[in-house]
């Protein structure tokens, strides 16, 4: 079985796979001052909870954002698992062991979760050239062309990250659910905030794939352009928009699988 990490700046998602099939997924808190100790023990008790015996994992993948939280998670994987993980580097996206890969001119700096996201989505997608909208802390766009190349994105504040700037910073305005109002002027606080967090994000992610995919035209991409959304906060848009043309909550994590398959 794989035990697959991906480390993000709120939470730790962790999938395990038994050959392409997603057994269980744990979600615990990104926390920099927990050690590797501490996470061992609330992971093996998930597994515990699962009924999964962790002796049966013979593979460890490991995507972060986090860097402190490598470490730790280096030390599950040997204490848990009992095995040495693969570690994801943003320099893997020059390989041209991968599917999707980076112009060989490109800088460094394309973060494993995309890198991830940009697998899945190839895999996925049948080879076309695709958009990759991610809802996490940060909302990203993650752009791959129909030859393979990841040529980039976007990267905005997350929905939840907006939401709670606005009551962090200001004194009368009160943290509120993320859910579409149904109308855009609000006449509440809470309809104001969701009218302009939610309905003004419908409109940001919209213009933003309208102009990219504009620009990949340009770029002499023919052929439809696929989107796929992905992020624990997808589901706050999918009922309102159309322009995605699927929707696959579980992206990042194949994309680990697909990559510890080439690379393990």
């Amino acid at each position: 079985m794989l035990f697959a990490v991906d480390i993000g700046n709120t939470n730790v998602v962790i999938a395990v796979f038994d050959n392409d099939r997603i057994v269980t997924q744990w979600r615990v808190a990104s926390d920099t001052r927990r050690t590797g100790d501490e996470y061992s023990s609330i992971i093996l008790t998930l597994a515990r909870d699962a009924g999964i015996d962790v002796s049966e994992f013979d593979k460890a993948v490991i995507s972060s954002v986090v860097p402190a939280l490598i470490g730790p998670f280096v030390v599950v994987c040997q204490r848990v698992c009992k095995v040495q993980p693969l570690v994801l580097t943003s320099a893997m996206a020059l390989e041209r062991k991968l599917p999707v890969h980076l112009p060989d001119n490109s800088t460094r700096e394309l973060g494993t979760d995309l890198l991830c996201n940009a697998v899945a989505a190839w895999e996925e997608l049948e080879h076309h050239a695709n958009i990759v909208v991610d809802f996490g802390t940060a909302l990203t766009l993650t752009v791959t062309s129909s030859s393979g190349e990841i040529l980039g994105g976007t990267i905005s504040p997350g929905l939840g990250t907006a939401v709670k700037a606005l009551a962090t910073n200001a004194a009368q305005l009160p943290f509120v659910p993320l859910e579409a109002p149904s109308n855009v002027i609000g006449a509440t606080t809470k309809g104001a905030i969701q009218s302009g967090v939610v309905l003004g994000y419908k409109g940001l992610v919209e213009s933003l794939v309208s102009q990219v995919k504009s620009e990949l035209v340009l770029r002499g991409e023919k052929d439809e352009i696929r989107v796929i959304a992905t992020g624990g906060l997808n589901s706050v848009l999918k009922p309102i928009t159309e322009c995605f043309t699927s929707v696959d909550k579980d992206l990042t994590v194949k994309g680990l699988l697909s990559i510890s398959k080439i690379l393990q």
